[in-house]
């Protein structure tokens, strides 16, 4: 009997920059991209898991509250083969495109939601949820 999918908590951030443009990051060694964010550790809260890694993967500053909270949303985990992972999404406007890399990211990227390439690797969680979110919310 095949073993269910274990499940990755997550906390992600869909970050728009003044030109509508939303942000996503690609691990090292990965191929995917995908909203920046990470794992909650046990003794924190979705908001505060945010701020600290939006400090550590690409050096940005911000302060997160439940009225940037989106939802709650499953998906097939982009890198871990019979992971799911479960993330709270909080939508971030930020003034600025000027982020760099860090800690883990390889790459970051800035695309429009209406308008990218075709084959650009998205994770099934930017893909199928927050591509189609971003498109509801610019428009």
């Amino acid at each position: 009997m095949p073993s269910s999918p274990r499940t990755i908590y997550l906390s992600t951030a869909l970050l728009i920059s003044p030109a509508k443009n939303i942000l996503l990051v690609r691990k090292q060694g990965t191929h995917f991209f995908m909203q920046p964010g990470g794992k909650r550790e046990t003794h924190e809260t979705p908001e505060q898991t945010l701020e600290r890694e939006l400090q550590e993967e690409i050096s940005l500053t911000v302060s997160v509250s439940a009225h940037n909270h989106i939802g709650c949303f499953r998906a097939p985990a982009a890198n871990e083969p019979d992971h799911i992972i479960e993330a709270e999404l909080f939508q971030l406007p930020i003034q600025t495109e000027m982020v760099s890399p860090a800690a883990e990211i390889e790459q970051i990227i800035w695309i429009n939601p209406f308008n990218f390439a075709d084959d650009l690797p998205l994770a099934p969680f930017t893909k199928d949820t927050v591509i189609p979110l971003a498109r509801t919310l610019l428009s």
